[in-house]
């Protein structure tokens, strides 16, 4: 909800500083993680445990289809430069935009983690974690207002589809996991409620933003619609009642809405006496719910075919200095979407980021490692992203398990790692990342004397990390792998 012009701009330095799925699918299979009953909540570790204070766990992913070669390339002069840059030809930057360009981010902090058994089969979990969701949709045709600017007299674009929405909020979510073994051997089933606060909910869906530049002018017309949930970002209005920048004011912060949301999964394994033993189907959904936010605490934009001009820019072209452009016209960008607030009469409810999981694994030599494939559709607010991810997991001694995985489908294809010790009692740790880059270019950054190696394609941070205390309580299931039963 930024200006518009410059969100180009926006996107490039965050391609540069980082890309980064909140919870690492690589844990999916891992069948001693105390993470995958995030994804599952049939799933159960073999002992309970406690996360460590302040570092039970932390999620960091940013995910885009966009990476540092899109934006940024060698000079003549041995400098890297922005692809506005006069030395960037259209047709080299536009030939790597596509029509549809996706960025987003999901952070998950643990500020309290906890699992334990009560009989045998029977697993609970509690938690109370901090988290922030940021998607963007950004069209091609944005990338190539920004950076063909005015290629003829007069010229049109037809900016459609652009959207982007932001999410910050708090949840105590309460699980139980029970295997069902008396009636179905091999059958497990898991859910957890999920108690909901909100900070605040921002959106803003610009569906159709027709732009007519010429030497005289500058006009657009815009269709598009947001809202502001929650407090602390203000909109400034100006004289004809439109949205033309937004103030942050933090002492406006606090829980805005209240909400709940639910977790459902099931797991089944073969244990029949044939050679399919040890194959295991899984089936869950998480995040299914809501968040009711107070009409007092909402702001509702909409643009039904605004019409914004604006005057004075002369001789645009592919050689005209931007910065000179962003200048002139960075206080006008955001009126060109022309939001006006519209009359809140109720509350406003805000369903959530829902996510489908269903895989397929194979263990063997006694279920000391196993070989899977997760398939996960994530039914966002702006598109749904869908993944494959291939996965490879071995446990050479109790409590020690090494993995790997394989992704595709979804912006980029991945390699991904983690390593979890988790012992049966005692202090365990858990780090890896879903993404390792493979290919690399440097970066020659002015003022700096050497050059910075960063990923070629998809510039990409993705962290998983935690620490644990286990207490006992073994999963009768798997303790026969290592001869506890």
């Amino acid at each position: 909800m930024k200006k518009i012009f410059l969100l180009s701009g926006i996107i490039a330095v965050s391609a540069i500083a980082f890309n980064a799925a909140a919870q690492s699918r690589t844990s999916y299979f891992v069948r001693n993680s105390t993470q995958n009953h995030e994804f599952n909540a049939a799933f159960a570790p073999d002992q309970g445990y406690m996360g460590f204070p302040l570092l039970g766990g932390i999620d960091l992913t940013l995910g885009s289809n966009l990476g540092v070669s899109n934006f940024l390339y060698p000079l003549s002069n041995g400098k890297t430069g922005l692809f506005l840059n006069n030395e960037v030809s259209a047709e080299e930057f536009l030939s790597g935009i596509r029509n549809s360009n996706a960025l987003g981010v999901n952070f998950r902090y643990k500020i309290l983690d906890a699992g334990w058994y009560t009989w045998k089969d029977s697993f609970w979990t509690l938690s109370f974690d901090v988290r922030a969701d940021v998607d963007l949709s950004l069209p091609g045709e944005l990338f190539r207002f920004a950076k063909l600017g005015m290629s003829s007299d007069p010229t049109s674009y037809s900016i459609r589809n652009l959207g982007v929405t932001g999410q910050v909020f708090g949840q105590v979510s309460l699980g139980y996991s029970q295997g069902l073994d008396k009636w179905v051997k091999g059958l497990r089933i898991g859910g957890k409620v999920k108690f909901l606060a909100s900070m605040m909910d921002v959106q803003a869906n610009i569906s159709r933003l027709d732009l007519n530049l010429s030497s005289q002018s500058w006009s657009a017309k815009s269709y598009a619609s947001g809202h502001i949930l929650g407090g602390g970002l203000t909109p400034l209005y100006d004289e004809n009642g439109h949205v033309e920048n937004f103030a942050f004011d933090p002492s406006g912060l606090g829980v805005a809405g209240y909400g709940a949301a639910f977790d459902l999964g099931i797991s089944y394994t073969l244990s029949e006496g044939t050679p399919l033993d040890g194959l295991r189907f899984s089936l869950s959904v998480t995040d299914l719910g809501f968040i009711s936010y107070n009409r007092n605490n909402a702001t509702l934009l909409a643009a039904d075919g605004n019409e914004f001009m604006f005057d004075g820019v002369e001789d645009i072209g592919p050689d005209t200095d931007f910065n000179d452009v962003f200048n002139a016209m960075k206080d006008d960008l955001l009126s060109m979407v022309s939001f006006s607030e519209q009359s809140v009469t109720e509350n406003q409810i805000r369903m959530m980021t829902a996510t489908l999981y269903a895989g397929v694994d194979y263990s063997f030599l006694k279920d000391k490692m196993n070989v899977g494939l997760l398939y996960s559709a994530r039914f966002g607010r702006l598109r749904t992203e869908n993944e494959l991810t291939f996965a490879w997991n071995y446990a050479p001694t109790r409590g020690f398990d090494i993995a790997l995985s394989y992704s595709l489908l979804k912006t980029h294809s991945t390699i991904g790692w983690l390593i979890t010790a988790f012992p049966k009692r005692g202090l365990g740790i858990f780090f890896g990342s879903d993404f390792t880059p493979v290919n690399y270019s440097a970066l020659k950054l002015e003022g700096l004397p050497i050059s910075i190696p960063v990923p070629k394609k998809e510039l990409i941070l993705d962290v998983h990390f935690g620490v644990t205390v286990s207490f006992g309580g073994t999963n009768s299931r798997y303790a026969s792998a290592w001869g506890e039963e």
